[in-house]
């Protein structure tokens, strides 16, 4: 045996198999309102385990019996959430479908990425027609962000800095409340049904 045949022996045994791309295959049929453009392998981790290209969220459940005109019998997909990463990040417009009987968009969240900033603008059906947006400095420490509910035209603004340990909810204005930091996302979610006052 050569002394470099013996050296790239030593190597592999060291540094051990290397890791692939590894991807998962689906049955397209039980998704009803996916891009023509979607491949045939999604959820892809790279050599390094990140997430790349298109992805599904979703659970395969099993109907015994048929109910016309609602659902077959066999295997479905109730609903589920598709759009692409890059690195690990979400990139583009990322749906929440819901898929059986009704076939909708309930949700489109749109990821924007600049410099030092990533922004999240969310549209979905609850009880009526929201929009909010989320922008966060790269590093998570300062967060601003809005919703405009159903039927209102005034948007509910949040900012939040960690620094300080402090978020402020204001409407029209005026302060509705300050909460720590970390309870960013419980108070964003109760906002979305917070009614204002009268004054």
């Amino acid at each position: 045996m050569t002394k470099y045949i013996k050296i790239i022996i030593v190597f592999i045994l060291i540094c051990g198999p290397t890791k692939s791309q590894t991807c998962e295959k689906y049955n397209r049929k039980l998704f009803h309102s996916l891009p023509d453009i979607f491949p045939d392998s999604i959820n892809c981790k790279d050599k390094a385990g990140k997430k790349q290209g298109w992805w599904i969220y979703y659970k395969v459940l099993y109907n015994p019996v048929d109910k016309p005109d609602e659902l077959d019998k066999g295997d479905y997909v109730p609903d589920y959430i598709y759009g692409q990463y890059k690195n690990d990040a979400k990139i583009g417009d990322w749906h929440t479908v819901k898929n059986v009987h009704l076939i909708y968009d309930q949700r489109v969240d749109k990821y924007y990425y600049s410099k030092d900033t990533v922004r999240v603008i969310s549209e979905f059906a609850s009880g009526g027609w929201f929009e909010t947006e989320i922008l966060y400095i790269n590093d998570s420490t300062i967060i601003k962000s809005t919703i405009l509910r159903p039927k209102d035209e005034h948007k509910i603004f949040f900012e939040c800095f960690k620094k300080g340990d402090i978020c402020i909810m204001t409407y029209q204005k005026d302060l509705i409340k300050t909460f720590p930091f970390a309870d960013f996302e419980i108070e964003f979610e109760k906002a979305l049904y917070w009614t204002p006052k009268q004054k």
